[in-house]
């Protein structure tokens, strides 16, 4: 009874939404690019506040430790950017939501759910949000090696990290069983804010290698965190099916065998003897993390190197291949963050210059321009915020019900007699000649079916006078709770008895079975708790013909959105077939 798949479909919602908005951003970059060029054209140079905003002047000054770090990391947060704009995205990341709502407690469940509310609602706006701020800080970071806007948005970097570790990542999985190394716990995103910081550092830190010494000790404190994480018993690391478990989720993405085969190998290893190769990995993290954070040898880097690339194909299959990935894992910023620590990255990239040197303006152009795309890129989502904060829009409907209302191949209605909650004779024959919306609830759930029955009850209100041109058929869908008095109950106690239009039928368990399978529904009766069954709703066309099919997901935060479903479809169908 959970929400479907994801929905391929709603990247042609989404693409269209980046389109527009990257036209407006070209169009913002030249008119950056040309005011600066003519500024530093007449005036022979850029005017220094300019400079001071955008950086231009120092550039060649920049150690080449901090430039890969920049580099590195402004890289990192474009290419999540893109990977945030897959089709799949949008619909696909409320699975991880729901899973990591249900796996933290409730206070932490409390603080993230206004924000899984958000993209529930709003999936597609939500998701191109996302691409514009990490592609946007991608941009800045990568264009501006100093100045106001790169510690803006090297600020702003740090800040929306923390929102993806907290509502995103779930304080990486912490909550969950199986966080260690091998799956990138604490989350990757943490290695972020630590390059933030370090950039917002004075440069003589980056010069004397201050600012090396702290990112090595960093990984190396990240790797005896986590060769905590992996020895702790409940992570289930020593238990072959918990140790494996990376290797086996990464040999199942697509890729060549060259690659696959190798994780598919280690996987069998650690699951015929997880003691070994998890007391291995435990061993290793413990050396490598306490030189890297107690010595200065470029031994304990090299290793840390060959450790986070290792990791990052075999555990973490390059990130990237996993299926609706959104950032390519922890070990290859660590690894980025230890390069930036290996002897030689200390100095200049270049002889410095000095201050009153003129930089060409078509260069300065070109910063500013680009400088442009990444500001506008991270301001953009302040412009759709109405939009995140008001209902739900038809991209979740679609998100929640495998793409929305699907038409269907004509089929006929099954034959059936049942009674509706009165008591009367209700048979097929009932149907014809008025458009009719089936469903399947059951009179004792508690849960989704009283929703479905609200999404019904709100739509049949919003059609006003043709409401009385259709009919709504709820079915009986539990095998023991099949009397009219069920029914009867139900449609009472959720304020279903002024719909006079409104059938919620009973009859003999038998005959429900037969219906029921007709139609396809499975239903699996528990031991203990309430009944599941799939839920859908029909919608039937006075010939006795299936028209089209909404999947329902039966979520709370989306009824209003279902019912403007509902009742838009009815409206089509009453106009397609003139009644």
């Amino acid at each position: 009874m959970a929400s479907g798949s994801p929905v391929p479909g709603l990247g042609d919602l989404l693409y269209p939404l980046l389109l527009t908005s990257a036209v407006v951003l070209v169009f913002v970059a030249v008119a950056a690019g040309v005011a600066t060029w003519i500024v530093g054209r007449r005036r022979g140079d850029l005017p220094q506040r300019w400079r001071d905003l955008l950086g231009t002047a120092d550039r060649a000054e920049e150690p080449v430790a901090r430039r890969i770090v920049r580099i590195g990391f402004g890289a990192l947060w474009l290419v999540d950017g893109l990977l945030q704009a897959a089709p799949d995205v949008p619909a696909g990341f409320r699975a991880p939501l729901a899973e990591g709502l249900a796996e933290t407690p409730g206070w932490y469940a409390a603080v993230v759910r206004p924000l899984a509310d958000v993209w529930t609602r709003h999936p597609v706006v939500a998701d191109a949000a996302t691409v514009w701020i990490q592609g946007g800080l991608g941009v800045l970071i990568l264009a501006c090696a100093s100045g106001h806007l790169l510690r803006a948005a090297l600020w702003a970097s740090i800040l929306w990290s923390l929102v993806v570790w907290v509502g995103g990542e779930f304080s990486g999985g912490l909550f969950a069983a199986g966080a260690g190394w091998l799956t990138g716990a604490p989350g990757a995103v943490l290695t972020y804010v630590a390059a933030a910081l370090l950039l917002l550092a004075p440069w003589s830190w980056w010069a004397s290698g201050r600012a090396s010494r702290l990112a090595r000790r960093f990984v190396g404190g990240w790797m005896l965190v986590t060769a905590g994480l992996q020895a702790l018993p409940w992570e289930k690391a020593w238990t072959g099916a918990g140790l494996a478990g990376p290797f086996t989720d990464a040999a199942g993405n697509a890729q060549p065998s060259l690659l696959s085969s190798p994780i598919t190998a280690l996987a069998d290893l650690a699951r015929q003897s997880p003691g070994i190769v998890n007391g291995t990995l435990v061993a290793a993290l413990v050396v490598i993390g306490a030189g890297l954070v107690l010595s200065r040898s470029t031994l304990y880097v090299g290793a840390g190197l060959i450790l986070c690339a290792l990791t990052w194909w075999l555990a973490q299959d390059f990130g990237v291949l996993e299926t609706a990935a959104t950032d390519p894992n922890t070990a290859l910023p660590l690894g980025l963050l230890l390069v930036s620590a290996l002897p030689g990255r200390r100095t200049a990239a270049q002889p410095a210059v000095t201050a009153r040197t003129r930089t060409p303006a078509y260069r300065d152009a070109l910063i500013a321009a680009v400088a442009a795309v990444g500001l506008g890129a991270v301001l953009a989502p302040l412009l759709v915020t109405g939009t995140l904060l008001g209902p739900a829009d038809a991209a979740a409907v679609a998100a929640d019900s495998e793409g929305g209302l699907t038409s269907l191949p004509p089929r006929r209605v099954p034959d059936f007699r049942l009674v509706d909650q009165a008591g009367r004779p209700f048979t097929r024959a009932d149907l014809r000649g008025t458009l009719t919306v089936i469903t399947f609830l059951d009179p004792v759930c508690s849960d989704e079916c009283p929703v479905i029955a609200s999404q019904l009850a709100i739509a049949d209100r919003r059609l006003g006078s043709l409401a009385s041109r259709i009919q709504i058929v709820a079915i009986d869908s539990n095998p023991v709770f099949t009397h009219v008095s069920d029914v009867a109950s139900f449609t009472r106690s959720h304020g279903l008895t002024d719909l006079t239009n409104w059938h919620f039928l009973a009859g003999s368990s038998t005959h429900l079975q037969d219906l029921l399978a007709a139609y396809g529904i499975v239903v699996q009766v528990p031991a203990v708790g309430m009944i599941a069954h799939d839920e859908g709703i029909y919608f039937v066309g006075p010939d006795l013909r299936t028209a089209s099919y909404l999947h329902d997901g039966a979520t709370v935060g989306l009824t209003g959105s279902y019912a403007d479903a509902v009742a838009g479809e009815v409206r089509t169908l009453l106009a397609r077939t003139g009644r």
